[in-house]
């Protein structure tokens, strides 16, 4: 069986996200979708406003095969980080394809360029460095460095869509045998559009607005099952501020240090701010610098709230993480049989041996379950879809 993986968040699952399903399925030849999918904290540092069980049940209805949960320190990474996770998942799955969504550029352009990227690699590093922090956007900063380095492109290197793109394709060419590309042109508003237009998909920004509302008016015209979610309790970073609180005021500046991507003194700054502020936004609005962006400190938030270290980041990324399975059709199951093997761990049902492997994921839902409420690990098995 052909397959075609897919890095995702579904956050939440929207119409956009099927059509990227059915036009990779199409596109790759694939027989069968796998989509590596955050878990319940996502890649921009925040936790997802429903859990992992549900967005992966509706992308199992909508498309996906295999849906399985990329881990927390996988997920709440930036663009280079968030791709090396992914990718080497998709990879632990035997997938013959990679498929991801691009604001313009052909699948050849982006491959073309991804090989240049990885050949000025050191010399783009350099370019940003020295430029880094400069009160632009990454998006803008990585740009300028690229262009300044190998010159125009015919893909737009401001765009986040199309840089997390060629992330994937800088790490996919690392493998002896990498995935074939495969680039779906989105469609419909820019990740963090507002407009609310009814004749486009509307953004995962603007649809997690609506949500976190209760504004449900127009909501089936962008979701598959507006319904479900309209029954299931939306959550945001307001749900765990009193968490995240208690945390920064318990710890001192030495304990803060541990925590993974606290550098250059910001501790303090957390410290000095935290008392002060009475919503984790105000909260993020005043720690907010040139330095540090808001995204970078939602990260940042995350590793504190989940109490997730240094240590515990270097160890993730020295060898192969288990493999969590969240649920599959019968193409799904078929294919997990066929790549079965010795070196990799699935996990379905969590025990007691399985839970020793993914200790961090088990704390970080525990910790997630204070505002979503159910459980998220143990007594959970796979969604399967016939």
């Amino acid at each position: 069986m052909k397959s075609c993986g897919v890095v995702a968040e579904y956050n939440p699952f929207h119409n956009g996200h099927r059509f990227q399903l059915q036009q990779a399925r199409e596109q790759s030849g694939a027989d069968v979708m796998v989509v590596s999918m955050s878990g319940n904290f996502t890649q921009r540092g925040e936790p997802a406003i429903y859990d992992k069980w549900l967005r992966a049940r509706m992308a199992l209805e909508n498309g996906a095969d295999l849906v399985l949960e990329q881990s927390v320190l996988g997920s709440v990474q930036a663009s280079d980080f968030f791709a090396k996770a992914n990718v080497r998942l998709l990879h632990q799955m035997n997938c013959n394809a990679i498929s991801f969504g691009a604001e313009n550029g052909t699948t050849s352009e982006f491959s073309e360029l991804a090989e240049k990227l990885v050949a000025s690699a050191n010399q783009i590093d350099q370019h940003f460095q020295s430029s880094r922090n400069d009160g632009s956007t990454y998006a803008a900063q990585m740009a300028e460095a690229i262009e300044a380095t190998i010159g125009k492109t015919a893909i737009r290197m401001n765009e986040p869509n199309n840089q997390l793109a060629l992330s994937y394709l800088k790490e996919n060419l690392l493998y002896s045998k990498p995935m074939q590309p495969v680039v779906i042109q989105r469609k419909g508003a820019g990740h963090n559009d507002q407009s609310g237009d009814t004749s486009k998909q509307a953004s995962g920004t603007y649809l997690r607005t609506l949500l976190l509302n209760q504004e449900y008016a127009n909501l089936g015209l962008w979701v598959p099952d507006a319904s479900r979610l309209m029954q299931e309790k939306a959550v945001s970073w307001d749900t765990w501020w009193p968490y995240l609180k208690y945390q920064i005021v318990l710890k001192t500046p030495d304990q803060l240090r541990e925590i993974y991507q606290m550098e250059e003194g910001i501790e303090f700054r957390l410290k000095k701010n935290i008392l002060e502020a009475e919503t984790f936004t105000t909260f993020i609005e005043s720690v907010k610098s040139k330095r540090w962006s808001w995204v970078r400190l939602q990260r940042l938030c995350v590793y504190i709230l989940l109490g997730i270290t240094r240590e515990e980041a270097v160890m993730y990324f020295k060898e192969n993480q288990p493999v969590r399975i969240l649920g599959f059709t019968a193409k799904g199951r078929a294919y997990l049989k066929q790549i079965k093997n010795d070196e990799t761990t699935f996990v379905t049902n969590m025990n007691k041996f399985t839970a020793g492997k993914l200790a961090i994921e088990i704390r970080s839902d525990a910790i997630y379950t204070f505002g979503h409420g159910e459980e998220q690990n143990f007594r959970r098995s796979p969604i399967i879809i016939p």
